[in-house]
């Protein structure tokens, strides 16, 4: 499996609880009252059965959105991408 957009964007998630999850995804759709964090791959029939699958580009069988998160929208308190993984002098505050 090989990411088709290359490095994920980084996505900061805090949880009415408190709590804060740091993701890794290229993009979020919401279904059924949860955000499906994804992200674009190229993975073979084998490597896609052992994947949630998100969604399928038709003409492209390899290239799939794999789901890396699902997270209740009832629980997300708030939602922001943050800066780059890469990018040694970001810091993000997330107790806020």
């Amino acid at each position: 499996m090989e990411f088709a957009a290359g490095v994920p964007g980084r996505w900061i998630v805090t949880l009415r609880s408190g709590g804060v999850l740091e993701l890794a995804a290229d993009a979020y759709s919401e279904e059924d009252n949860h955000l499906l964090f994804n992200v674009l791959v190229d993975a073979d029939d084998d490597e896609q059965g052992q994947m949630l699958v998100d969604w399928r580009i038709p003409n492209m069988p390899r290239r799939v959105g794999m789901v890396v998160a699902k997270v209740p929208v009832a629980e997300v308190a708030d939602l922001y991408t943050a800066p780059s993984w890469f990018d040694d002098a970001s810091s993000v505050d997330t107790t806020r």
